[in-house]
This record gives structure tokens, sequence and C-alpha cells, in this order.
């Protein structure tokens, strides 16, 4: 029997952090006066970002054992919808009409390939 409670977490968590650690690998890169090994090493957003991103790809990879992969991997759009949102949020990026209309066909598209 399929579990869709934790098929939807999963896939929450992977698209969250995918977003939240690109994103805070683009915070990380901000603070820097400068571009230095020394300086990225001692960042924290950086060690943060990192992390989240090895946290999606392995539950990403657990997604797999549960979806078929042309499913799956669609799915994982959802985090340019995160991206988008956060973006707007933390870094007072302007919300277009052409971004918020891009965000409901990726919606509507997760929507229609996973029935």
């Amino acid at each position: 029997m399929i579990n869709y409670g934790a098929i939807l977490t999963i896939l929450v968590i992977t698209t969250f952090s995918g977003s939240a650690g690109a994103l805070a690998l683009k915070k990380g890169m901000n603070d820097l006066p400068q571009l230095s090994l020394k300086l990225v090493v001692t960042n924290g957003w950086i060690y943060l970002g990192s992390f989240l991103y090895i946290l999606s790809a392995v539950t990403n990879i657990a997604l797999l054992k549960f979806l078929d992969y042309s499913i799956a991997f669609p799915m994982t759009s959802l985090t340019y919808v995160w991206t988008v949102i956060i973006s707007y949020f933390i870094f007072k990026e302007k919300l277009s009409i052409r971004k918020v209309l891009a965000v409901i066909l990726i919606i509507i598209g997760v929507f229609v390939i996973s029935q």
C-alpha cells in the first residue's frame, strides 16, 4: 500500500531543503566582502546551504523508492516555487506577473503529471 502522506512529506522536504540550501548559499556569498577560500570556509551560511543540499539529495533518493522517475523528477520542480516564495520574503525580490504565472503553471504541471 502506498503511503501518500509519507511521499508528500518527503517531497516537501526534498524541494524545500533544495531551495533553502541554494538561498543559504546565496546569502553566504552575498555576505563575503571578497571571494576567497578562507572566507568561504568560515561562513556559516555556506555550511547551512551545503547541509540543506545534501538533505535534499538524500530525500530525493528516498523519493525515488516510492515513485517512478518520470513522476518524481518533474515533482522536484516545486523547488522553483519555494525559491520564488522564499526570495520574495528573504531577499525582498519583486514578484512580477510572469513569475506568479510561472509558479502557477509549475503547480498545475506537477498536479497533472502526478495524476
